[in-house]
C-alpha cells in the first residue's frame, strides 16, 4: 500500500462546510466592519479647539512625517516636472530682474520667500481651519512633505534653473537685445538709486536719533578725518574751530538739497526737457547760500577769478563727459551745471550737494590755499555723474568705491584737459591745496596713497594702498575717503601699465564697469565688472593687466553674489508630493480640499 493510502480519507460534508463558511464570513465581517469603524470614528474625531495646540501638534508630527515627505520626493514621475518648472522660472528671472543692485536682490528674495513660505503658510492655516483629525493629519503631512522633500527637490528645481538662465542669458546676448538690456540696466539704475536714498535716509534718520551723524561729512572734499586731525593740532585756533562746526553741518545742508531736488522731479507733471548742461555761476558772497547769479553761458569773464575759473572748469567737465562718454551733463539730460563759489566765512571744503557744485574759500589761518581746481571741480560733479548713473550707496566699500570714482573721475578730466598721457600726469588729487608752510603735496596720492602729505600741524596721510591695511573705523561712513586709497592705485597700476591716453580703454573700462557693478558693490565685485567690462568693450587682452592691477592690491576679483544677480533663484520650499487621500482644507468656507502637489523655489 501507498504512502498516501495509510491517510486518513476525510468524507465531504457539503452541508457543514457551508455552515463553517458562513460563520468565518461572519466574523470577518464583523472585524473589517469594528476596523472601519475605529477609522472612521478617528477621522470624525474633532481636532483640538486651541488653535496654538493644534499648530503644536501640526508641527510635532509634522517633523516625525519628515523621513516620508523625503521618500515621496524620491518619485520618479515629480523629476521632469521640477526641472522643467525650475527652468522656466530661472529663464524668467533672468529676463525680468537685473544683474545686482537691491532692487533685484528685494525681488529675487520676494520669489523665494514665495515658495518657501507658501507650504508653511497652507500647512499652518490648513491646522488653523481644520474640523477633524484627518484635517490635521492631512496639514501634518503637508509640511513633513515639505521639508522631507526639500533636498531632492532643491536640486532638480537647481538644475532646471541653471539650464533655463543660461538659455535666456545666450538669448539675452545677442546684438538684437542690447537695446532692450539697455533699457532694463537704466531703469533698474534709477529704481535703486532710489530705494537706496530711502534706506539712507532711514540710517541718516536712527543715527540722528543717537547723536551718531552729525560729524559725517558728505562729499565734501575734505574728509572728517582731517579736519578732527587739524582741530586737534590746532585747539586754539578759534578761526578754524568753526570751519570745522561749519563742515558738520554740512550733512543736513546735502540732504536738504537733495530731497528738495527730488520732490521738484517727482511734483513736475511733464517731463523734463533735456538741456544742454548750460553754466551759471553764483556768488555767496561769505555767506552759507546759494547766492546770486554773476554768470551765465555765453557771457564773458567778469573778472572775478573764482567766479571765472569756476565757469571755465564745469566746461571742461562738461566737454569731457560729452566727447569721451557721449553724455549730455552731469544727469545725461543736460541738467544745468550750477555752480556756487565763496560759500560760507573761512568755509574749508568743496561739495557737490546734489543740484550744485559750491566751492568754500581758506581764511588766513587755514592750512589750505585753495579749493578752486579743475581736479577738484571734476572730482566732485563726478559725485553728481555716479549719483544718477549708479546710485552707488555713500559707506563702508560702496562708499570707498564712490569717492574712488570721483577721484578717477577728476584726474581723468584734468588729463583731458591737458592732453595728456597716463605715464606724464603726477596723479595727485589736490595737488597744491595745501599752503607752502605745509609739508604736503596734495590731498591724495593714487600713485602712492598715505604718502600725500605729512606735517605736525595736520597729521599725516592714512591711505592704504593695499587690501592688509584696509583701515575698518566707523568715521568717514565707514572710511570712504580713506580706503577709496586702494582702487585708486589699482587704477593708476592698471593705467600706466597700458599706457597712453587714460581716459580712452582704463576709463571707459571703468566708466562702464561702475554703471554695471549696481550701487552697494565690494572691491572684489566691482573688479569683476571691471574684467567684464574689458570684454564687453573689446580689449579683452587688457584683461592680465586688469588682474595684475587688483592683485597688487589685494583685491580678487569675484563675481557679484547670486542673492544680487538677475539669475538668482532663491533657496525654496522643496516638496515631494502626498497621496491623493491626503487633502487639506485651504478654504473651508468652501470646503475646497486641495491636493498638495510638488513644489518648489528654484534655485541657481
Amino acid at each position: 500500500m501507498a504512502d498516501g493510502d495509510n491517510k486518513e480519507v476525510v468524507r465531504d460534508n457539503p452541508n457543514g462546510n457551508q455552515a463553517e463558511e458562513a460563520r468565518v464570513g461572519l466574523s470577518q465581517q464583523i472585524l473589517q466592519g469594528a476596523i472601519a469603524d475605529a477609522q472612521q470614528s478617528g477621522k470624525d474625531l474633532a481636532a483640538p479647539d486651541s488653535a496654538m495646540q493644534r499648530f503644536a501638534d501640526v508641527t510635532v508630527d509634522g517633523i516625525k512625517k519628515i523621513p516620508q515627505g523625503f521618500v515621496n520626493s524620491l518619485n520618479p514621475e515629480h523629476i521632469l516636472p521640477n526641472v522643467a518648472i525650475g527652468a522656466a522660472i530661472g529663464a524668467g528671472m533672468r529676463l525680468v530682474l537685473p544683474k545686482s543692485g537691491p532692487v533685484g536682490a528685494v525681488a529675487s528674495l520676494a520669489v523665494g520667500g514665495y515658495f518657501v513660505g507658501k507650504p508653511l503658510v497652507d500647512t499652518y492655516h490648513g491646522a488653523y481651519v481644520a474640523r477633524t483629525m484627518e484635517d490635521m493629519n492631512a496639514a501634518s503631512s503637508l509640511l513633513g512633505d515639505t521639508l522631507g522633500g526639500m533636498p531632492v527637490v532643491m536640486v532638480e528645481a537647481g538644475i532646471g534653473a541653471k539650464l533655463g538662465s543660461a538659455a535666456m542669458n545666450k538669448a539675452l546676448s545677442t546684438e538684437a537685445a542690447q537695446p532692450f538690456m539697455n533699457w532694463k540696466a537704466h531703469t533698474y539704475r534709477g529704481l535703486d538709486a532710489k530705494l537706496m536714498r530711502g534706506v539712507e535716509s532711514a540710517k541718516t534718520l536712527g543715527l540722528n536719533a543717537f547723536g551718531l551723524e552729525s560729524k559725517v561729512y558728505r562729499h565734501g572734499f575734505i574728509p572728517e578725518h582731517v579736519f578732527d586731525d587739524i582741530a586737534k593740532r590746532q585747539p586754539d585756533n578759534v578761526e578754524f574751530q568753526k570751519t570745522v562746526e561749519a563742515n558738520r553741518r554740512l550733512n543736513t545742508l546735502v540732504r536738504e538739497h537733495r530731497e528738495a531736488r527730488l520732490q521738484r522731479e517727482q511734483s513736475s507733471a511733464k517731463p523734463v526737457q533735456e538741456g544742454t548742461g548750460a553754466r551759471e555761476v553764483y556768488d555767496a558772497q561769505g555767506k552759507e547760500v546759494d547766492g546770486i547769479l554773476v554768470r551765465s553761458e555765453g557771457q564773458k569773464p567778469i573778472g572775478n577769478s573764482e567766479v571765472d575759473l569756476a565757469y571755465d572748469y564745469t566746461g571742461a567737465i562738461r566737454q569731457f563727459y560729452n566727447e569721451v562718454h557721449g553724455r549730455n551733463s552731469i544727469d545725461g539730460k543736460g541738467m544745468t551745471m550750477k555752480s556756487t563759489v565763496n560759500y560760507g566765512e573761512n568755509f574749508e571744503n568743496a561739495f557737490w550737494n546734489g543740484i550744485r557744485m559750491t566751492y568754500g574759500k581758506p581764511g588766513p589761518q587755514s592750512p589750505f590755499r585753495t579749493f578752486m581746481q579743475r581736479v577738484i571741480a571734476g572730482h566732485e560733479v563726478t559725485h553728481g555723474v555716479t549719483e544718477f548713473e549708479a546710485g552707488t550707496v555713500y559707506r563702508n566699500q560702496p562708499g570707498a568705491l564712490n569717492e574712488h570714482f570721483s577721484d578717477v573721475g577728476g584726474a581723468l578730466i584734468d588729463m583731458y584737459a591737458d592732453k595728456i598721457t597716463a605715464g606724464q600726469y603726477h596723479w595727485l588729487i589736490g595737488k597744491g591745496i595745501w599752503k607752502d608752510n605745509i609739508n604736503g603735496e596734495a590731498l591724495r596720492s593714487m600713485k602712492a596713497p598715505g604718502t600725500a602729505y605729512n606735517d605736525p600741524a595736520i597729521g599725516k596721510d592714512i591711505q592704504p594702498a593695499h587690501m592688509k591695511d584696509y583701515n575698518k573705523t566707523p568715521r568717514d561712513n565707514g572710511g570712504v575717503h580713506i580706503n577709496s586709497g586702494i582702487p585708486n592705485k589699482a587704477f593708476y597700476e592698471f593705467a600706466t601699465n597700458v599706457g597712453g591716453n587714460a581716459w580712452e580703454a582704463p576709463g571707459k573700462i571703468w566708466f562702464e564697469a561702475r554703471a554695471r557693478a549696481g550701487s552697494t558693490p565690494q572691491f572684489s565685485q566691482f573688479a569683476f565688472e571691471t574684467i567684464e567690462a574689458a570684454k564687453r568693450l573689446g580689449h579683452t587682452d587688457l584683461v592680465p593687466k586688469l588682474e595684475k592691477a587688483w592683485s597688487d592690491v589685494g583685491v580678487k576679483p569675484v563675481e557679484t553674489p547670486f542673492w544680487h544677480h538677475r539669475t538668482f533663484v532663491p533657496m525654496f520650499s522643496g516638496v515631494g508630493g502626498v497621496t491623493g487621500a491626503e487633502s487639506v482644507h485651504i478654504n473651508q468656507a468652501a470646503s475646497v480640499n486641495q491636493n498638495f502637489k510638488p513644489a518648489f523655489a528654484p534655485g541657481g
